[in-house]
């Protein structure tokens, strides 16, 4: 860059002069040094100065005021806009009339005025969509639209508009933007309660900034992190420690870039935060040290965005490197027309990934589903194929099967072992012809409709013929995955039993929280239902819980047995887990005590607990 802009200088061409001082100076403001950057931006616009470069001067003032506006400069910052938009005439729904009223409108928004910030975002908006409606402005406005009805505490859910957003803005490859998109969606789950929601998605914002670094954003993001942890509404995640800890984050970050105003912003909200603790005799002492807070350990930004995939997309709460790479394969083959056959135990899921593949697929018909076993055998063929009237006794009218009903879409065939084999010789012959008869009828009737299948049995089985055909397997078996089952998917368990206790409590409008005891008996149990036993269980423990909404073992459901181990390892394994888990609840988790009550060390405690995922 230094040695394009010396070149530049040398063959005196103020145009291009301008512009690699601009490229310099927005590298220099995404990496915080600010004073840099805003002489930086001045001096595009003097060097620049020629023919032809209008618009490369327009930017590099946004970029001067944009500066000024981080340092906390506002009356600055306002002036230079007000210069640029009296410098330069701008149609009514250019870019630029867009650009100017969303950096006033930032201005107002970071100053904290919020009523006035709204108004001008929104014409913006309006701005936007009549001049350039396809354009990367309206993500981004759309957040600030949300962070502010969000402040103002505007009954609208803006969570599916913000989520579209950040999907449009990652897919441009805008790091910047989508870092600072996730902090306000957190704010928004966090304003409805949804904690466990606003924690996953601060999560996601923070490993983002973990993996670029934009210090302003990030100062930003670990501020309103602070904001939550020390909220009410934060409920059982409050913790006016680990706030204390996230304002000094921020603080060290807007120092380091000069961002003065919200250096002073922060200062001010963690002494009323010490102030608060100080106040309810908190067993904390502050202090007057600068202490760069102890890095929280996190999940990568690829593991927690391929996480939020799976749930956007299939409805799966997952962070299983397995699952997720196998949901991705469903996606490869979504928009094709092939069958697909999904194996696996009953409550793993398998009708969530047909109806995320046929989402996936853009097919315009409709998706039908049907449990093969839950219909009489005798009503299959005519729920499938249809019937003409005077079939049988009481067939009255004609009727379309689902097969037609299900034209242009999909029709998910679940527990398809259960059929019949001659059933299941007429469903081979529609996958390779694609056409059906209705029972009664005569004539053939074509429709462009996909089948997804499913089963619990075993593939060997399916194979091997035994109870079905294995030519319809093999005409499925163009796409076959297996669903594992939720205790083979590691820390999944705990991951949906926090999903499920949030969902629940919200929407039984009360707090329930787990004790360690409690929550480790619920993650070491097997759960041979799958998600739907879990799911069961938490919804029942939250309608039951006592008023406090405390849960302890005592209160647990009965959760009936734990599949059996597949081989003597992970028997052995299970019962030396069982008995570290009741020596732990028997010493109130006192790792030296419990130690003593296994006679074995401390060290040899922590080292067993590791091993077998006990939670310390």
């Amino acid at each position: 860059m230094n040695a394009a802009l010396a070149t530049f200088r040398s063959l005196g061409n103020g145009r291009y002069t301008g512009e690699a001082l601009r490229s310099r100076a927005i590298v220099d403001w995404k990496q915080g040094r600010l004073r840099e950057a805003e002489e930086g931006f001045a001096g595009s616009v003097v060097e620049g100065d020629a023919p032809g470069c209008v618009d490369s001067d327009w930017y590099a003032l946004l970029g001067v005021a944009l500066v000024k506006l981080h340092r906390g400069h506002f009356d600055s910052a306002r002036l230079v806009l007000e210069e640029s938009l009296a410098r330069f005439s701008a149609d009514e729904l250019a870019r630029h009339s867009v650009l100017a009223d969303e950096y006033l409108a930032d201005i107002e928004l970071e100053r904290g005025a919020v009523d006035l910030a709204l108004p001008l975002y929104e014409r913006a908006r309006m701005r936007a969509l009549a001049g350039c409606p396809d354009g990367d402005l309206l993500p981004e406005l759309s957040a600030r639209i949300a962070e502010c009805q969000t402040l103002l505490k505007c009954d609208r859910n803006h969570e599916a508009e913000l989520r579209q957003a950040i999907a449009q803005i990652r897919a441009r490859g805008e790091l910047y933007i989508e870092a600072g998109m996730y902090r306000v969606l957190a704010m928004i789950l966090a304003a409805r309660g949804e904690n466990e929601g606003a924690r996953l998605v601060f999560e996601q914002g923070f490993a983002l900034c973990d993996e670029i670094a934009p210090p302003y954003e990030w100062a930003k993001l670990w501020m309103a992190y602070g904001d939550w942890l020390a909220s009410e509404g934060a409920a059982a995640y409050r913790n006016d420690s680990a706030a204390v800890e996230a304002y000094r984050a921020a603080m060290d970050h807007f120092e380091r870039i000069g961002a003065e105003f919200k250096l002073g912003e922060a200062r001010q909200r963690l002494e009323t935060l010490e102030a608060r603790m100080k106040s309810e005799c908190a067993l904390y002492a502050p202090t007057t040290a600068k202490v760069r807070p102890a890095r929280r350990p996190r999940l990568s930004a690829e593991l927690l965005r391929r996480s939020q995939w799976a749930f956007d997309t299939f409805g799966m709460v997952t962070r299983s490197a397995y699952l997720l790479t196998m949901l991705e394969e469903v996606a490869s083959v979504a928009v094709s027309d092939m069958p697909v056959l999904i194996l696996g135990e009953s409550g793993t899921g398998k009708e969530l990934v047909a109806r995320g593949a046929h989402t996936l697929s853009g097919r315009t018909g409709e998706f039908l589903a049907i449990n093969c076993s839950a219909v009489p055998e005798a009503m299959l063929e005519g729920e499938f194929f249809g019937f003409m009237r005077g079939a049988f006794t009481n067939a009255v009218a004609d009727k379309p099967g689902l097969f037609e009903v299900a034209d242009q879409g999909t029709v998910f065939l679940d527990e398809i072992g259960e059929m019949s084999i001659d059933l299941q010789s007429k469903i081979l012959r529609f996958l390779e012809t694609g056409s059906l008869r209705r029972v009664g009828a005569t004539r053939d009737t074509r429709v462009e409709t996909r089948i997804l299948a499913a089963t619990n049995r075993a593939r060997a089985g399916l194979q091997g013929g035994d109870g079905f055909r294995s030519d319809l397997y093999y005409r499925l078996a163009h796409a076959v995955y297996e669903l594992p089952p939720l205790r083979e998917r590691g820390d999944d368990v705990e991951l949906l039993l926090d999903h499920f206790l949030e969902q629940f409590s919200r929407q039984n409008d009360r707090v329930v929280r787990l004790t360690p005891a409690a929550r480790l008996r619920l993650i070491g149990h097997g759960w041979p239902g799958n998600v739907r036993e879990l799911r069961s269980a938490v919804n029942k423990l939250v309608v039951s819980a006592r008023p406090d909404g405390i849960v302890t073992p005592r209160e647990l459901p009965p959760l009936g047995d734990a599949v059996a181990p597949a081989n003597y390892s992970d028997e052995r394994n299970a019962g030396e887990k069982k008995r570290i888990l009741q020596a732990l609840e028997q010493a109130g988790f006192v790792k030296t005590e419990a130690a003593q009550a296994l006679r074995i060390s401390r060290t040899t405690l922590v080292g067993k607990m590791k091993r077998l995922g006990i939670e310390g």
